[in-house]
């Protein structure tokens, strides 16, 4: 799970050793807004969408993972799976410098909406957190990252030492699964370059927390919603929300086959959404 960055981004800059890309994404969100992208509509009148095409959304989505594990080592490549969601309430914390006051009201109100959705609970918690949302700056990610290598985690969390030194990964999540129960989430790591500002931060939140509640593929056919690289869309749609309602729905379970899920999706959506 990432947001990555593309469009105005050079190849220089993509190579980089700058400790602060304020400037870069500053000036990339700029022209994805001025290209009529990383809009925040909850439900756009261009961008309808059907019964038909909420199902197979869903099954593109929450059936699907966008990595997978080869010889240890994670790549990109977009991989079938199980019904894959928490079981547990949902303990997160928020630590780093770039935390800030604004950040804790917006990430605690985020955390409410999600939780209707889901019927998951959610706590803000100092300790003992199962969901650890870390916003960083360039000192704090190079001691992140030396800390990753130092415990060998490095290796099997290599999108996280991307994230901490190029500039295209303005934020990053990986979730954690129970080894004894296939699809159930225990955990979840999402860590933010402290540089984001306005709708690019708050863009991070919406995406890395609902993607690591197991929504967990991005697919560019999939409109309008955030799970799409070409950031047309920053923030959870009403469509995005519908996903999540029919993943938390008491008919699926962790662990459910792809095929079974699926037929099950498309009754939920059918009870959610009568008129089609």
């Amino acid at each position: 799970m990432r947001r990555r960055v593309a469009l105005v981004l050079s190849a220089a800059a993509l190579s980089a050793c700058a400790a602060d890309y304020s400037g870069q994404y500053r000036d990339y969100a700029r022209a994805l807004e001025t290209n009529g992208a990383f809009r925040t509509e909850a439900a756009p009148a261009d961008a309808p969408f059907s019964s038909a095409d909420l199902s197979r959304n869903f099954e593109t989505i929450a059936l699907n993972r966008e990595y997978r594990r080869e010889g240890g080592e994670l790549r990109q490549a977009t991989t079938p799976s199980v019904v894959s969601r928490w079981a547990d309430p949902i303990r997160y914390s928020l630590v780093g410098d770039g935390v800030t006051d604004a950040d804790v009201a917006a990430y605690a109100a985020f955390a409410e909406r999600l939780s209707f959705l889901t019927g998951l609970p959610f706590e803000a918690a100092d300790e003992n957190a199962n969901v650890n949302i870390l916003i960083l700056g360039s000192e704090e990610r190079r001691a992140f990252v030396d800390a990753l290598r130092e415990n060998g985690a490095a290796e099997r969390m290599p999108l996280l030492v991307d994230w901490s030194r190029e500039v295209r990964y303005p934020c990053v999540g990986q979730v954690g699964f129970d080894e004894a129960n296939p699809g159930r989430i225990i955990g979840a790591l999402i860590v933010v370059k402290a540089e984001l500002e306005g709708v690019f931060r708050e863009s991070c939140m919406h995406e890395e927390l609902t993607q690591s509640l197991g929504l967990m593929n991005d697919d560019d056919g999939v409109r309008p919603s955030i799970f799409n690289d070409d950031q047309e869309f920053a923030l959870l749609t009403e469509h995005d929300e519908l996903l999540l309602r029919v993943l938390y729905d008491p008919r699926l379970a962790p662990g459910m086959a792809a095929e079974e899920a699926a037929a099950l999706a498309t009754q939920i959506i059918a009870d959610l959404r009568p008129e089609g």
